[in-house]
């Protein structure tokens, strides 16, 4: 396989921003191929994210449900957030995860980093498992409708075989910290 597409042209879109944080800028882009042909191409750049797997003992999660507009729907998911410019991913996952569930992580691990959307975006999605939680105040932001529910793992794996977890990034984060898949950190 060959690499060599040239960009020849570019133009931004769209820019979706809170404050300092930019979430979205959508580009078109005039490519040219190795073969000689010129192509549009659109895609996206936006904010890397962290998702959490929060553990309370060795087998119960602590999850939130949460209303996700575009879906029109309340979803089961672990929690998550954008990374604000010049914060780390790991600042980032204890941010959020105090902000969403109101607990403190004694323990912080990056388990995994992923491309989600690999055609589209550079974009990365880093995978945490946090132990030694601590209950606090949740912080939630006026556009979070958030409810904390605590499921034992098994629970999960029930739920996410009958089709009820429907967000990608909890599957993906299920399957890397709840399944007892083992990661080989020196690959990465």
């Amino acid at each position: 396989m060959k690499k060599g597409w040239k960009r020849t042209g570019r133009k931004r879109v769209f820019v979706a921003r809170d404050g300092r944080t930019v979430y979205m800028e959508l580009f078109q882009d005039t490519i040219r191929t190795p073969k000689g042909k010129t192509l549009s191409y659109t895609h996206y750049r936006s904010s890397d994210v962290v998702i959490i797997v929060p553990f309370l003992g060795r087998n119960k999660l602590v999850m939130i449900k949460q209303y996700r507009y575009p879906l029109d729907k309340v979803m089961l998911e672990f929690p998550a957030g954008h990374v604000e410019k010049g914060e780390s991913p790991l600042a980032t996952a204890r941010r959020e995860l105090k902000e969403e569930t109101g607990y403190a992580a004694e323990r912080m691990e990056r388990v995994y980093t992923y491309h989600p959307s690999v055609s589209k975006s550079r974009q990365l999605v880093h995978v945490f498992r946090a132990a030694g939680l601590e209950k606090g105040e949740a912080r939630h932001d006026s556009m979070e409708d958030i409810s904390v529910k605590t499921v034992a793992a098994s629970d999960l794996r029930g739920m996410i075989a009958r089709g009820k977890v429907e967000n990608a990034g909890t599957l993906i984060a299920y399957l890397l910290c709840c399944t007892g898949i083992k990661i080989n950190r020196r690959g990465r």
